[in-house]
């Protein structure tokens, strides 16, 4: 009587959310709030602009959504540590609901200050909420599976970007601003109940409940300042999001630099998603697998960049030096399709660096404490991005645009070979 040996699981994307349901759930979870999140955001920008004629006032809502994560940042990276991570997502999503019925009311009454602050509500909802998955996804998938996981949950802020505001705008262009809203509550009810139905446990100690902000943090910047691989991640993500400003010249790139319509906007914005959701893919492929265990057909070239881990620090820098040098290339464009595939290969750059770096953090950071180390990634990201885009107009007054994206692409190929010579005199990372 013969057996059949079980299955191995693959290590594709695919296999790896048949294999395991939990990270399926976590997935299809984050996948629905981030997408419900864009409609929303798509018919906000809308109704502001319709309302106020004033694109200022429309870009005000990226500070009025960002704000509460960078303002709050020591208060939510302990609750993340201190509280139940499971009951805090599924509070968070069901509460961001309750602001959603303030935007139908503000719509409704044409009252810009009330869709606002709604948006200012839901958006402290978001910025507690939205590190858990990063955070407890060790506990749910193996650590040789991780880096896909990570991949994968990673690029869906660009999946979302691309699909959400596309579908988004659709959707309030067919059915108006209220269904796009009741879109987003339905998303976060699923979402709520995906999170509900995941078994493993979200932390691997007992939670303690008690908040202790200012304990919380000196013992976080304790942490970081006697882990070097830490230090270092972070300080690369800081390079990625000060440089991160000259993205928003893709539009005056498209209409001034290649004389196209609204159309080559989003080619343009459509090839910088796709090298967003590619880049982590493609930095995980170059960082291979452990050591211990080489499978069959790994390239030759990959041990000349040292093990595993050390090249999950290798990686990831270089990956800032192809952002760099991808923005030097668009400066240098002169009709579209160069644009796209300079555009394309920077966020290649983009998606490598920024996800290589949050798996290089959750390795790094053991549990009880990687709630505070994730938020702090978050908020350094939100941050910074929101200084490097305020610098990015009087940059172009002062250089023009080409001046300014190559000012900014050098920075951001110099800022890599620097953190490279550092990070190279690191201790090698543990396996």
């Amino acid at each position: 009587m013969s057996s059949v040996p079980p299955r191995l699981p693959g290590n594709s994307l695919l296999a790896l959310l048949r294999d395991h349901p939990d990270f399926r759930r976590l997935f299809l979870a984050s996948a629905l709030s981030l997408t419900g999140d864009w409609f929303t955001f798509v018919a906000l920008n809308a109704f502001v602009y319709h309302r106020t004629g004033s694109a200022g006032l429309t870009a005000l809502l990226f500070a009025v959504e960002s704000l509460p994560g960078i303002l709050l940042m020591p208060l939510i990276g302990s609750l993340t540590d201190r509280l139940d991570r499971r009951r805090l997502r599924i509070a968070c999503d069901l509460a961001a609901i309750v602001p959603l019925a303030g935007l139908l009311a503000a719509f409704h009454l044409g009252s810009v200050p009330m869709a606002l602050v709604s948006l200012a509500v839901q958006s402290v909802s978001a910025a507690v909420s939205s590190p858990i998955p990063e955070v407890v996804l060790p506990n749910l998938v193996a650590p040789d599976r991780l880096p896909t996981a990570q991949a994968a949950l990673g690029s869906l802020y660009s999946s979302g970007l691309l699909l959400g505001a596309g579908l988004g705008g659709l959707a309030t262009a067919a059915w108006g601003s209220t269904a796009t809203l009741l879109i987003d509550a339905a998303s976060f009810a699923a979402s709520a109940v995906l999170i509900a139905r995941v078994r493993r446990p979200f932390s691997t100690g007992a939670q303690t409940r008690r908040v202790r902000v200012r304990t919380d943090t000196a013992e976080l910047w304790r942490f970081i300042r006697a882990t070097p691989t830490v230090t270092a991640l972070l300080l690369l993500t800081a390079g990625l999001r000060l440089c991160y400003g000259m993205v928003g010249l893709l539009p005056v790139y498209a209409l001034e630099r290649f004389g196209t319509t609204d159309a080559g906007v989003g080619v343009l914005y459509m090839a910088q998603g796709v090298g967003s959701v590619l880049g982590p893919f493609l930095g995980r492929r170059l960082i291979g697998t452990s050591a211990r265990r080489r499978p069959i057909g790994t390239p030759r070239w990959r041990p000349l960049i040292g093990t595993p881990a050390r090249r999950r620090l290798i990686v990831p820098g270089g990956a800032l030096a192809v952002f760099g040098l991808g923005y030097l290339a668009l400066a240098q464009a002169g009709v579209l399709w160069s644009g796209v595939l300079a555009a394309m290969a920077g966020h290649l750059g983009v998606g490598a660096c920024a996800i290589l770096a949050v798996n290089g953090l959750q390795l790094a950071s053991p549990d009880h404490i990687r709630g505070r180390v994730m938020v702090t990634a978050f908020g350094l990201s939100s941050g910074l991005q929101g200084v490097s885009s305020l610098a990015v107009a009087p940059l172009t007054v002062a250089l023009g645009m080409a001046g300014a994206t190559r000012a900014l692409g050098v920075l951001a190929f110099g800022f890599a070979l620097v953190w490279l010579l550092y990070a190279l005199r690191l201790p090698e990372p543990e396996e």
